[in-house]
Parts: structure tokens; sequence; C-alpha cells
């Protein structure tokens, strides 16, 4: 175990322990200052002399302290760690200290100039398309058909084959990240060293345009790095900063997400790509009333809500509930040593952002009965339909499944137009509005059934993923409340409609073993809350967002899972990889 040396010499400083750093000494942000600070993981630096440097840690926690620059929550956060909490509402307190991002004056009076119309792009970071479940339908009758209305990202780049990363750097948007991170009781020991490791990866990965901050958690929320830019001085300092944690009292979730919020909504500039990472392992009774006020206040700043459950005993509800929210990915990190993959699948995805403020606008020629996405939808009218989605990866896709009534009314002609989709979006690396061009859905009218006619292969894959998350939800309840045999039969049945297919597509596969996995993890109280609930709210969410965070395997799954290589990009994949080595 390294140490700071206590001889009148020069020391340096082992960046494989926590204990370098006296756990007391809070709001490390300020030795930014300094010219010899800790390293990130991978950088060399000259030695260091110790007394020097805790004397000067010393003063500025003392200077801090005068200053009030970190004053905790007081009676707010009281009230949280007392059972009886406040709403947490924006504090009064000064976080407008980020670090300047060096915007050109030009870019900053566009901003001002109003907006043109949307370019219509064919090749832009976004298409779209349509299928629908029976090409031909029968002329003269009525008839309910399902179709598919698919947004698709454009793919990655490749990564550069000569191994220099300098090139991608200029390719992706800088990031803001807030790190909110659980330092309570029962994140001691191991636990908080894992997370040391994960903060110190994440700190590596970053470039120089990238921001960094950093919550702390326990009874009450407390900022102990500011947004910093992640050049080498920001890196030292958030460096410092993340072995000083230290492990101690109650949880209050909404107090340290309220905290970040409060950093987020005072930053005085904005990169593009804005995100929390929330990592907890304790249960909040406190929060969940609280989760509608955060998650609008988190829109409101542009900023997307990460939630990552560690251990058996986290409220699995609690944060799977925030993800429905926030429409992002809940990830259940089942073993200490996967906090770092976790991490970098996140953050890998975030800086392959490809657009955002993503509206998908559905105009039907039949009566739209009904639209099946988990984003916000608005409908306009019978036949039109507005779908709003935060943000797309690259290479990501989101599958729109919509219900038509298709009218017996006549009709000569041979064929008939079902709808028409279009998506406007902001081009993430030119920041200008795009549409995309407009997909038709149409089908074949012809003179008689067909009762022969095999629907589409992928209008049926996408109907299966919604009938699937659909009973994993029903099937949670009912384990919730203690009926696992009902639950059990509520799987069953979806199981056996799912396996007498006569087509097997890779989606079906992969869905008949979250059902597998399901039923196992319903089997009985002990099993569903020792970690069972966890793992298939993180399937639910994952298969309702096309989104995951990672590619782990579960230790305790009864069967080979594959969903979540089928939801990561090449992007987050690559950063997976490098958190591996």
């Amino acid at each position: 175990m390294g140490s700071l040396s206590s001889k009148p010499e020069t020391a340096t400083v082992d960046v494989t322990t926590a204990a370098v750093i006296q756990p007391d000494m809070q709001n490390a942000d300020q030795v930014q200052q300094q010219q010899q600070c800790m390293p990130s993981s991978n950088v060399s630096m000259p030695p260091l002399d110790a007394q020097m440097f805790m004397n000067q840690m010393q003063n500025d926690n003392a200077a801090h302290q005068r200053q009030g620059s970190f004053q905790r929550r007081g009676d707010r956060s009281g009230r949280l760690s007392l059972g009886a909490p406040a709403e947490l509402l924006p504090t009064n307190q000064n976080f407008n200290d980020d670090d300047d991002l060096n915007l050109q004056a030009a870019s900053a009076a566009a901003s001002e100039q109003p907006e043109p119309d949307p370019a219509v792009v064919g090749d832009g970071a976004l298409s779209v398309n349509t299928r629908v479940e029976y090409s031909a339908l029968p002329r003269g009758q009525m008839q309910d058909v399902f179709g598919l209305v698919t947004v698709q990202g454009s793919a990655a780049p490749e990564p550069d084959p000569s191994g220099s990363s300098a090139s991608t750097d200029d390719e992706r948007q800088p990031m803001d990240l807030m790190c909110v991170l659980d330092v309570s009781g029962s994140m001691r020991g191991d636990k908080i060293r894992q997370v040391q490791d994960a903060m110190r990866f994440i700190i590596d990965q970053a470039i120089p345009k990238d921001r960094l901050s950093i919550v702390t958690f326990n009874h009450q929320g407390q900022r102990v790095l500011r947004l910093r830019k992640m050049d080498m001085e920001g890196k030292n300092s958030a460096t410092v900063t993340t072995l000083q944690l230290s492990a101690g009292g109650g949880t209050s979730i909404a107090s340290g997400l309220s905290t970040a919020l409060d950093v987020m909504e005072q930053r005085r500039q904005r990169n593009k790509v804005s995100a929390i990472l929330l990592l907890t392992d304790g249960q909040d009774g406190s929060t969940r009333h609280q989760l509608p006020a955060l998650i609008a206040r988190a829109q409101q700043a542009n900023c997307s809500i990460y939630g990552f459950g560690f251990g058996k005993d986290h409220d699995a509800a609690l944060l799977s509930d925030l993800a429905e929210q926030a429409q992002t990915p809940f990830t259940f990190v089942e073993n200490t040593e996967n906090i770092r993959e976790a991490f970098a699948g996140a953050v890998g995805g975030l800086s392959s952002i490809v657009a955002q403020a993503v509206e998908l606008t559905i105009t039907s020629h039949v009566q739209l009965k009904n639209v099946h996405t988990p984003f916000a939808t608005c409908m306009t009218s019978a036949t039109c339909a507005c779908v709003t989605i935060p943000d797309i990866f690259a290479g990501e896709r989101r599958d729109i499944l919509v219900e038509l009534s298709v009218p017996t009314g006549p009709t000569t002609d041979d064929k008939t137009k079902l709808l028409e989709a279009q998506v406007s979006y902001r081009d993430l690396r030119s920041g200008i509005l795009m549409q995309t061009p407009v997909s038709v859905m149409e089908a074949s009218v012809v003179e008689e059934p067909q009762p022969e006619a095999e629907p589409d292969e992928e209008v049926t894959a996408q109907r299966e993923r919604f009938e699937v998350t659909r009973v994993l939800q029903q099937a949670s309840a009912q384990s919730d409340a203690g009926h696992f045999e009902e639950a059990q039969q509520m799987l069953d049945a979806v199981d056996q409609r799912m396996k007498g297919k006569k087509t097997r597509t890779s989606l079906n596969v992969a869905l008949c073993s979250e059902l597998a996995d399901a039923k196992s993890r319903m089997a009985r109280r002990s099993v569903w809350e020792g970690g069972g609930r966890a793992e298939v709210r993180d399937a639910t969410q994952m298969h309702k967002m096309q989104r995951a965070t990672n590619m782990m395997a579960s230790s305790s799954a009864c069967v080979t899972k594959s969903s979540k290589r089928m939801y990561c990009n090449s992007k987050q994949a690559e950063f997976i990889n490098m958190s591996k080595s």
C-alpha cells in the first residue's frame, strides 16, 4: 500500500490507494492551484514534497470552511435524514464557477439569431423508414394492422488503425459530466475503492474539452469538485478529489441529485452533451415522491440522468422508476469489479451522440389507433402524432410500433398510402436543425384475403419486444406483491407463444432468454429480493429504451443472455474494452 512519506525529503503519490489523503480533508478542488498534484491513472509526474502538499491541502480546506464555499445543506438535508423530507428546490448556493469553455464570440452571436427552418438532408445523422405488417390488404374490408417506424442513427466512425485517438477526439462533441456518488456507510471498504477506480478511468479517458464535476452524498449532498475542464490541471484536481472519497452516514439520493442539478443549472456555459451519472448501493424511502420534480429540472437543464444500482441491497425499484421517467437505461451492477465497465459503457455511448431534440412526426391517412413507445407522445388528432426522443447514439435505432385501422372504403387503386413519417433533429456536429426526407408506408390492395401471407419479420420482432417488456413489468408487479405463482404463469404464457413462432429471429431468441431468466428470479421471495428484482428491471428498461450501458453477464443468471450486445454500439464496446485493460 503506497502512502505519502513523513520524511522531510520528497515522496511520490501512489494512485492505487485511497488512503493517501485523510478522509476529513474535504473540498480538494482548490488544490488545482498547485503545480504538483495527483496524476491520473497512467500519467507520470515528478516527486511531490509531502509535507508541503499536506499543509497546502489543510490551508485550502480551512479557507473554504471560512468562506462557506461548500456549506452543507443545513435544515433541508437534516429533515431528509430524519425521514420527513422537504421538497428539494434549487438552492441559493453559488455554483456558477465552472471552467470557461472559450467559446468564440462569433458562435455566441450566431446563437442569438433566429434559427432557420430545418434543412432536408438525405444522408444526415438520422434516417427514417417504415414497414407494414402485411404488404397486401383485401379490398373493401376493415382491417387492423401494425406498422413500424424506425429512426436510425448513422454509424460511428471506425477506430483509427494507427491506435491514435486524436482524430476521434476531434470528431466527438465535448461533454459536461456530473458524477453523483453514494458515500454512505454501506460503501466502506472495497465498494468505495472500486468507485474510485471507475472514476479514475473516466478522468483518464476525458479529452481536454470535456468538463467533470463530482457530487457526493450520504444523508446530504455536497459538491466536492467544481465543473473542471479535463486538461492536465483539471485531471489532477479530479484525481485528488476522487482519492479523498470516504464513506459514512445515511443515504439521501434526492439530496445528491438536487445538489448536482444546482451545479448543472448554474453553469455559465454548457457543452452540447450533458449527463449525470448516479451511483448508489442504498435504500432511500424519501426520494421517490421527489423524482418528477428532479427529472423536470434535469430536462430543463438539458441534462440526462443515468442510474447505476450497486450490489443486491440497493433500491432497484426506485432507480428503475428514475430511469423510466428520465428515459434512460437502469444499470444493475451486481459485482463490485464491474462498476468501471458500467461507467465506461455509459460514457462511451454519450461520446457517440449524433443527434438531439429528435422529433418524429407521424401523419396517418387512416385511423391511428395507438403508438407504442416509451418516449413522450403527443396525439394532435386521430391521425397525427409527434414522438419526442431526447438523443440518439451512433448506430442506434428507435422502433416505434403503430396500430392502424384501415377502412372499408372503396378504392380502385392498386396501392393505398397508410402514413407518412418524417424526423427533425439537431445535428450534434454542426449544431444545425435538420430534417429527414419523408418516408411513406404503403400497402398493396388485393381482391381477396390472403390467409397464408406471412407477416413482416421485423414488425413481428418489434411486436414481440413490446409484448415481452410489458409482461416483464406486469410479472415484476406480481412478484413485488409476493404473487410468484401468478408471475410465473404470465411469463409462461408469453414464452410459449414466442417459441411457437415459425420464424425465430435473433431478437426473438434474446427475448426468450430474458423470459427464462425472469422466471428463475421470480421463483421465490429470497431470490427476488436478492438481486432478482434489479436484474429483471434492468432488462425491462433496456429493451424498452433499446439502449444498454454494458455487456456484463450476470453471475447468477441461469441462461446465457445476448440482449446487451444487441444494444451497445461500437463506441461503447471500445470504451468497455479499454476499461478491462
